[in-house]
């Protein structure tokens, strides 16, 4: 990468930094492009040089971090033998990633509807790889006994679970992501009862 795409590149990220924090704290429709400038210290104009409208940022805050989830996740899977330990780690790897991404989590949570058509439908299609990969970890796991309709609707309940944090969780908890990831585990493999083996986890 040249110098100059390289310093093109760290100024989109900039702003698109202070612009995911503004749409998970305030939302897409109430965040204008003068908030967006005064957060990343750069003229309104300066701003419509990197991006052409606030959806074009938006669809460049999603599309990123889309590819963050995405980048090695089969991989990193394939390498894990055991059905039951890939479970585990795509349900750890999904809440790890919240703290460190965690406006732009938010942001796809609640303002991906945001989106017009095109760029909107680029999103899904990633979202829908990332079912896909999560179908295919806990199909593996369940084993054929299990039809693919109920595969489906466990795999949207566990990756409901895990998106549920976008909503409520603070990273300042006590609870921090690693324990959280593994009640989710916990719930999910033994459930609710399995507390109470341990006194309460």
């Amino acid at each position: 990468m040249k110098e100059g795409d390289k310093r093109l590149s760290k100024r989109r990220i900039g702003i698109a930094k202070a612009g995911a924090e503004l749409f998970s704290r305030k939302g897409f429709a109430e965040t204008s492009m003068e908030d967006i400038s005064v957060a990343a210290r750069l003229s309104k104009g300066g701003i419509y040089h990197y991006f052409s409208s606030k959806t074009d940022l938006l669809f460049f805050i999603l599309d990123s971090f889309m590819d963050i989830v995405l980048s090695n996740l089969e991989g990193e899977l394939d390498a894990i033998d055991d059905g039951l330990a890939k479970v585990r780690r795509l349900i750890f790897r999904h809440v790890e990633l919240y703290p460190k991404h965690m406006a732009e989590a938010r942001t796809l949570f609640f303002d991906v509807k945001n989106l017009p058509s095109r760029p909107f439908k680029v999103i899904v299609q990633k979202e829908r790889e990332y079912n896909r990969i999560a179908a295919s970890v806990l199909s593996g796991y369940l084993g054929s006994f299990v039809e693919k309709d109920r595969v489906t609707a466990i795999t949207y309940i566990v990756l409901s679970m895990c998106n549920s944090i976008y909503a409520w969780y603070n990273p300042k908890s006590t609870i921090k992501p690693d324990h959280l990831s593994e009640i989710i585990f916990k719930i999910i493999t033994e459930g609710v009862p399995g507390f109470q083996k341990e006194g309460g986890g």
